[in-house]
């Protein structure tokens, strides 16, 4: 009897226990009286509160009269999802001229498609408190083949590898999914990869492709050796799986009109789902790439023709394709997709000005991205992940800026590498020269 009312005298201590532990971690955060953009089916309020709980969103009113762990005074700001960066290597690299804090572009001759850039992904770089800064709270992280080096002109592989989603809170568990999508490269950048010619790198990728199909469906023989010679390695053909069953988007490179016409064709052929990176001149072939369902990540900005594939860039390129039903996710400028990829929400501002309409240039850098990869994010809905940014004023606009940065839930850090040099500089101490020499 003392043995049966000693377990159950345990047992209800437990049940408390795990009771008090769930309520400590169930945190709410109240934003109040914002002007939310949910860029979900509610639209949009021009006051509203929107409620955490447990690092989701649970409510969006126009008065919700609750006692929150936290408020934040949203009056006379502006209230949206994160931005989601659509590709980037951020983690990978640091200073990108120095080989020692730069993995994103290796020799197209050592990777694949079973290349997993994820072991060298670094939490703690610079870069992730940077843009966090500027309202980035997740990442598409890709790999890159480098374009220079000693092997320039010899063909190498199209294929970069693996990609993977990372929240931009600095913790050692950032990353919130893995294999997400595969990256090869055609057009211009993929010719210059497989020895010159744009029809080798589709010849190349469209080879992958028939013997990742072949060994799926011979796959034993094929482990046992029973079958012809391939290409590819096992690893790489298991890594193209996913691709080939229509689980995993292939992001390709292509700006020029006519490459975006193959690389359609490559993904009716295999059944892919699609995405192309780049588009310059996928206004030209808005309505193939709306009829095929293949969205584009794209440079807004990108309106002059800095290479022969890209003649036909025009700054309401945006506008035109999403007038045609093409989904849209727009990059920082290419020169700084990484190192500033908050800037997307200047290109978004760009597209918004020459044409795109302004909740769409919201969705192009925020759903749009979540929606491309199927990662959590974008929206503020009940349900959704509390990835929110409260904004000093228009987030399109380049003199705006994030004043509350929430990821999951918990409001982060806005402090940067930037900001402690100014805060240091800004107001020297009287009679001290810091080191200089007059």
């Amino acid at each position: 009897m003392k043995e049966l009312l000693k377990k159950k005298v345990f047992a209800i201590c437990g049940l408390v226990l795990g009771l008090m532990a769930g309520a400590a971690q169930a945190e709410t955060v109240l934003i109040k009286g914002g002007k939310v953009h949910t860029l979900s089916d509610r639209g949009s309020f021009e006051s509203a509160d929107v409620l955490l709980r447990d690092g989701r969103v649970e409510a969006v009113g126009l008065s919700l009269d609750i006692d929150a762990d936290r408020v934040i005074d949203a009056r006379g700001k502006v209230v949206t999802p994160g931005v989601i960066a659509p590709v980037s290597e951020l983690g990978l690299v640091e200073i990108g001229a120095a080989t020692a804090t730069n993995d994103s572009a290796v020799s197209g001759e050592s990777i694949g498609s079973a290349f997993d850039p994820l072991p060298a992904y670094n939490p703690r770089s610079t870069l992730i408190p940077f843009n966090r800064a500027g309202g980035v709270t997740r990442a598409l992280v890709f790999p890159g083949i480098s374009l220079w080096g000693d092997s320039v002109g010899e063909p190498q592989r199209v294929f970069a590898g693996r990609s993977f989603a990372i929240k931009l809170n600095g913790d050692f568990d950032s990353v919130v999914a893995k294999d997400l999508a595969q990256k090869a490269y055609l057009g211009e950048s993929g010719g210059q990869l497989a020895g010159g010619s744009r029809a080798s790198a589709y010849a190349k990728i469209e080879n992958a492709l028939a013997e990742a199909r072949e060994y799926r469906a011979n796959k034993e023989a094929i482990r046992r050796g029973d079958w012809r010679e391939l290409n590819h390695s096992l690893e790489d053909l298991e890594a193209l799986q996913p691709v080939i069953d229509g689980e995993r988007p292939l992001l390709v490179t292509a700006d020029r009109a006519s490459d975006m016409l193959w690389a359609i064709e490559l993904a009716k052929a295999f059944e892919l789902k699609l995405v192309i990176l780049g588009a310059a001149e996928g206004w030209m072939v808005a309505d193939q790439l709306a009829a095929a369902g293949v969205p584009v990540v794209i440079d807004a900005i990108n309106n002059l023709p800095i290479s022969f594939s890209s003649l036909g860039a025009r700054l309401d390129n945006a506008a035109l394709m999403t007038e045609a039903g093409v989904t849209v996710a727009i990059s920082g400028p290419e020169y700084a997709s990484t190192h500033n990829v908050y800037l997307a929400r200047q290109s978004a501002g760009n597209a918004v000005a020459s044409g795109l309409p302004y909740e769409e240039g919201l969705k192009s850098i925020s759903a749009n991205v979540a929606k491309i990869y199927g990662i959590e994010g974008g929206i503020i809905a009940p349900g959704a992940v509390a990835d929110i940014v409260v904004w000093s004023g228009d987030p399109l606009e380049v003199t705006s800026y994030p004043e509350q940065v929430l990821i999951d839930g918990e409001p982060q850090s806005l402090v940067t590498r930037s900001t402690r040099l100014r805060d240091r500089y800004l107001r020297p101490q009287q009679g001290h020269d810091f080191g200089y020499k007059y």
